[in-house]
């Protein structure tokens, strides 16, 4: 039966000799040697060598070892190992380790050794060293000791005694009931040895097979099977299984794979590797040839967010809902060549599953009761081809009235999924009525759900069974855009996006026939009028919007073929402004205030629609525009050309070209100075009439192909650039002023010629008016 192993929730120590607490205080090391640790081999002879402490495995009975006076191999006392029954609430297993203190230094030992008998004949799980409780980083198995009623020797050899310089697990084992009885088991006479007649070491990794894996980028990979086997004194072959720390690993293309000491292997792209091993000088058996493809293709957004109530669901997967428990993503059934991965799509979860024939899902643990739901959903992304006739299978199985695999009452159905429903680099939502698997006889104890067909490659979230609700008016199914105006500049009666003002009654009693409700549309709250004749919003005090400029709704119908807005003030006065209905998805519309004259802006109470059908709202608000800006406030675009393809004037992305003069004296007006925009250095020219550039030395830029400049300004109306060579030659080329922010330009250097000689470009100038600014003046290819 399987055991908890080497697990240390619970410690518990027996047997310690005293702990010594060393004080720190400062004194001169130089010239001391580096510290050394005993060589002590004995582990456990009639007692516990000095330093050694027992510690108990979380879940085993800890009182399972004691120390034996009557029965021994020799001298005075051996160890004893009472195996409890099976369901000991004491305990499920016998199991622990032997460490410590002090580290000790065992390099000059090849073997740990010990004798072993026991009540009856039987097999020890695991026996081993090197399990300190902590990082066990030298850590040595061997599984399946027989032993019997006669006193035996045993002998794990050390993999690589030269690793073993300060090692604190001197001893470690684990074994559990044997057809559900315990029983009894000695150790006596353990230590490590320096025997000198094990032979032939044969290191292995992934048990010695040269295995081959289809890969790809971003992917990480465990060496398992790291074995080592020895011909021991007995002339018997025997393998234990060792740690990673004993192996130095390599990769033939690090560009493709690398690999950690701890057997780690890494994708980082597309190509062949082959990781191999050594054991000191040894080469190891077996090797890890990767062929990555590179990069997977998948989705770069996350699946759509359910809309559907959580009290309507019950969800196998989503970040939407909470989940039942699902035992199982990959039941590894056989002929199954799915592997199934955990992805982050945009920090929403979802499931991989590659080289997918067929897969199942599997829940029977806690069968799930869909009786009452009507549908099921799942969301899928696909990069395969889904041309007819490519399918996606989906079936669904139940237990049966047991609750129970077989039995005679177990029920199936698949349907298949194609085109036009599938689609290939897209998230499609299939919704399947429970209704069309037919040959579920019931759906009260749904315990597995089996994907196939001829995608190899899905991407797989929201996964669930709904009730479908009851049919609504047509409306949007994407929420309004949202706003991205600052805050400061509005006054919100109803978004999302900002404050509301206080105490608003969306749905005053005026008489009206319209139907009144707020309702989530894409996760975004939205106003809804049904069957409109009119409809009042009842502000909760008096606003005074006469800063404001303009009011902002956005407004959706399909029905609609008459619509006004009203904003009202005390008399009461009013005006209306007709909207262009029926919308063509959501319309959004910005009103100047103006166009509700004679309404007294600073003292409104109220909004009307007036019209007919269903009409949808978002982001009613009024709003100012911000003062124009006259300076950045945001750093130009960082360039992201290579420097080797650049040369450089000014930019702190590259290295400029030395010794240029960003002020030479012609006899301008223009004002120059550099400043800090958002941290990055900026060229200013204020009150510009013109203004040169002096470079350090002639530059050839022939062979680059465009000038690049960003640039920003507020106020300028005229702006040139020209490039110059002796002569002076030059010619200007015409910019676009003023900017709305940063402009980036990139001009083709065939604009300068051949009046300019660009194997000799030694000046700029810039013409114009106004305030500019500078950045990231280069050329490049």
């Amino acid at each position: 039966m399987q055991h908890l192993k080497h697990k240390i929730a619970t410690l518990v120590l027996f047997a310690s000799t005293a702990l010594i607490t060393v004080l720190s205080c400062k004194r001169d090391i130089d010239g001391l040697a580096p510290a050394t640790f005993p060589t002590t081999p004995e582990v456990f002879i009639d007692g516990f060598s000095a330093g050694l402490n027992y510690a108990a495995f979380g879940g085993s009975k800890v009182t399972a070892f004691d120390v034996d006076a009557e029965v021994k191999y020799k001298g005075t006392a051996s160890m004893k190992f009472a195996v409890p029954d099976a369901g000991d609430p004491q305990g499920a297993y016998a199991g622990g380790g032997y460490l410590t203190t002090v580290g000790r230094d065992l390099s000059g030992y090849d073997a740990l050794t010990f004798w072993a008998k026991a009540s009856k004949a039987a097999t020890i799980d695991v026996v081993g060293f090197g399990n300190d409780f902590g990082e066990s980083k030298y850590q040595v198995t061997l599984r399946g000791v027989k032993v019997n009623s006669n006193w035996q020797k045993f002998i794990i050899p050390i993999p690589d005694p030269s690793k073993l310089k300060q090692e604190r697990g001197m001893f470690f084992y684990s074994e559990g009931p044997e057809n559900e009885l315990g029983y009894t088991f000695w150790i006596d006479d353990l230590k490590f040895e320096k025997l000198g007649t094990i032979a032939h070491p044969k290191p292995a990794i992934l048990d010695g097979q040269d295995q081959v894996f289809s890969v790809e980028t971003d992917q990480k990979l465990n060496i398992g099977g790291l074995k080592v086997a020895f011909n021991l004194p007995t002339g018997i072959d025997q393998s234990v299984e060792a740690t990673p720390a004993y192996f130095s690993f390599s990769s033939s293309n690090p560009a493709v794979a690398s690999v950690s000491d701890a057997g780690v292997v890494s994708v980082v792209d597309a190509g062949k590797a082959v990781i191999t091993a050594k054991v000191g000088e040894l080469n190891a058996l077996g090797s890890m040839t990767l062929n990555s493809s590179g990069k997977a293709v998948g989705p770069e957004t996350p699946a759509p967010t359910p809309t559907i109530k959580a009290d309507s669901v019950i969800s196998l997967f989503s970040n939407a809902y909470n989940n039942v428990t699902v035992d199982t993503w990959n039941t590894g059934w056989q002929f199954s060549t799915a592997q199934t991965i955990d992805v982050k799509i945009a920090g929403n979860d979802a499931k991989r599953y590659r080289s997918l024939n067929f897969v199942g899902i599997e829940f029977s643990s806690k069968t799930i009761n869909a009786s009452a739901m009507t549908n099921f959903h799942l969301d899928i992304w696909t990069p395969d081809p889904t041309d007819l006739p490519k399918t996606f299978k989906v079936q669904l199985v139940d237990f049966g009235a047991n609750g129970t695999f077989g039995g005679g009452d177990d029920s199936s159905h698949e349907i298949a999924v194609t085109r036009p429903t599938l689609v290939s680099k897209e998230w499609v939502s299939i919704n399947i009525p429970l209704s069309r698997f037919t040959g579920l006889n019931r759906r009260g104890n749904l315990a597995q759900l089996v994907l196939s067909g001829d995608l190899p490659n899905v991407y797989l979230d929201n996964v669930y069974f709904y009730i479908a609700p009851k049919e609504v008016p047509v409306g949007p199914t994407v929420a309004a855009p949202p706003p991205t105006r600052s805050a400061a500049n509005v006054t919100s009666i109803f978004s999302d996006a900002y404050n509301n003002a206080a105490g608003t009654d969306f749905n005053p009693n005026w008489g009206q026939a319209t139907k009144v409700t707020q309702l989530p549309i894409a996760g975004n709250n939205t106003l809804r009028y049904e069957n409109l004749n009119y409809q009042g919003t009842q502000f909760g005090s008096n606003l005074n919007v006469s800063s404001m400029t303009h009011l902002h709704l956005d407004f959706w119908s399909k029905n609609s073929s008459n619509l006004n807005v009203f904003i009202i003030s005390p008399g009461p006065v009013e005006k209306a402004v007709a909207l262009t209905v029926p919308t063509n998805g959501w319309g959004s519309v910005d009103i100047p205030l103006s166009d509700f004259s004679p309404v007294a802006l600073n003292d409104l109470i109220q909004f009307k629609f007036e019209g007919n059908g269903d009409i949808y709202l978002d982001n009613i608000y009024f709003y100012k525009n911000p003062p124009a800006a006259t300076e950045p406030t945001t750093a130009a675009p960082t360039p992201t050309y290579a420097a080797a393809n650049v040369i450089s004037v000014f930019s702190d992305a590259y290295t400029n070209v030395a010794g240029s003069d960003l002020n030479p004296n012609w006899g301008q007006a223009t004002q120059v100075s550099e400043v800090k925009v958002a941290g990055n250095n900026t060229l200013v020219y204020s009150g510009l009439n013109y203004q040169g550039l002096q470079l350090g030395s002639d530059q050839n830029v022939s062979g680059m192909t465009q000038l690049h400049l960003d640039f920003w300004t507020a106020n300028s109306t005229e702006l040139k650039v020209s490039l110059i060579s002796p002569g002076p030659a030059e010619k200007a080329y015409t910019l676009k002023v003023p900017t709305s922010g940063w402009t980036s330009i990139d001009i083709p250097l065939k604009e300068f010629t051949p009046t300019v000689d660009l194997n000799k470009v030694f000046q700029f100038k810039f013409e114009g008016n106004g305030k500019i600014y500078f950045d990231n003046i280069l050329f490049h290819k």
